[in-house]
Parts: C-alpha cells; structure tokens; sequence
C-alpha cells in the first residue's frame, strides 16, 4: 500500500470514528445499539492504529533510501557521471576513424535477413546494430540477431573495429554468444570494407563442426542502407556464403 492510499484510509477511519462517536452519545439511541456501536469504534480504533504503524514503517523507508541517494551523491564516479549527465557533449570521431563513419549509427534490418549453409535449413532474421564510437580511435560494435516470428535471441557478437593510422587496413575483434572470439583484417575502400579471418578462437566444448575461416564484406549501397555478407569454412565445409543481410539506419 502506498503513503497516500494510508493516509487516505487513515482519513476515513477517522472520519468514522467521529461520526460513530457522535452517535453513540445520542440520547436516543438503545443500550443495545450503543454497545454495537461502541465494537465498531473499537475496530476501527485498531484499524487505525494499524494504518498509523505502517505510515510510520512507510516514512522510515523513504528515510533510508534518501540517505541512500545522498550517500551515492557524494561518491565521484568521474566516467559514469559524464555519461549519465544530461549536458554531457557527444565526443568528437577520432580522425583516424574517418574512412569507416559511413558505419557508425544505429540499424535495423530491412527486410530480414538470409541465412544458408550445407549442414543447416535455410533460415531468416531480424538483425539490430549499433556502431558507435567514445572519442578513441577505434569504433565499438554490437550484432543482435533475433527469430523473426517469435523474437527470440539468436546470435550474439560485440567487439571492435580498428584502423590503423595513415592505411586503409583494418581490424575487426569480435567475440561470439557461440564461443567464438576471432579477429579479421582487411581494408577499407570508399564505403566498402572487406575482411577475413587472420585468428580464431573457441571455448573447449564449442559444438563441431569447428568454423576455420570467417570473411565478411559491408557495404553502403546507392540507398544509404548497409549491407553485409558473411562467409564461412568450416571443418567438413568449403568456404561458403552463409549470411547475407540489409540493414537501414533508424538512429545517427
């Protein structure tokens, strides 16, 4: 029960209690009815003793938690605060960035997208992307996949995406929610960039077959979407397009 809906019962208890004071004491009323009366009184006394408990257990939990909050206020977190505070300035790209905020946004795919191997049905999904950057000279990353028709999480990977200064080479550090962490190197040409596996690690019980080789190519196309197409090879399966998606940007 919330502070108000007490204080609003307590009211009316009282209330009643008046009213049923007022009629005992009437001259006219019976014995009998007086002492009925006087039962009521006595319940709604001890229902309003009760509404005055919680009221007081009410209060010293809002004292509690604004001691909370003050103390948490007086603790100097300098990187979560400038990320919290409302007038905090969106930092500038790095200039080593440059050649890859084509990328940067966030994007939904548009339609789903194709996913075809081998060993696998054909399957399709929902994508969701987020590629930002805090001012360092790199670009930070996040794929989350999802079943078209029941939403459910499918595949997961987040990492980063590195240049290196005065060369259109680029890194591409990702970690996988299948037990994968792999980093691809390629470069970037205009608003294409184009990478492969260069190492790959996997969790000692990761399912077989073993993905061996990974290459990727993004692209933004002549209607601003971004596209991407993934590859693989795998320990029974040649090099083979496994995933091909297009992605619109909902957010810069």
């Amino acid at each position: 029960m919330s502070i108000n809906e007490v204080i609003m019962s307590a009211s009316g208890a009282c209330k009643l209690i008046d009213s049923l004071h007022s009629y005992c004491f009437s001259s006219r009323q019976s014995k009998s009815q007086v002492c009925c009366l006087r039962e009521q009184v006595e319940k709604k006394n001890g229902e309003l003793k009760l509404l005055r408990q919680r009221i007081s257990r009410s209060d010293s939990q809002v004292r509690k938690l604004k001691e909370k909050l003050d103390e948490l206020k007086r603790i100097s977190f300098p990187y979560l605060n400038s990320l919290l505070s409302q007038d905090c300035e969106t930092p500038q790209l790095n200039p080593v960035m440059e050649p890859l905020s084509w990328m940067l946004g966030t994007w939904l795919s548009d339609p789903p997208g194709d996913g075809t191997f081998p060993t696998m049905k054909p399957f399709q999904y929902l994508e969701e992307v987020h590629i930002s950057h805090v001012g360092q000279p790199m670009l930070n990353f996040s794929f989350n996949a999802f079943h078209p028709d029941t939403r459910k999480p499918m595949h997961r990977e987040c990492g980063f995406i590195r240049l290196k200064p005065d060369t259109n080479k680029v890194a591409f550090i990702s970690a996988q929610n299948t037990g994968l962490v792999e980093v691809e190197e390629g470069e970037v040409n205009g608003q294409e960039l184009s990478i492969a596996s260069h190492s790959i690690a996997r969790m000692s019980f990761a399912k077989k077959p073993h993905v061996e080789q990974i290459t990727r190519k993004f692209r933004l196309n002549s209607d601003g979407k971004l596209e991407q197409t993934v590859s693989m090879a795998t320990t029974t399966q040649p090099m083979t397009q496994h995933l091909h998606i297009t992605y619109k940007k909902v957010t810069p």
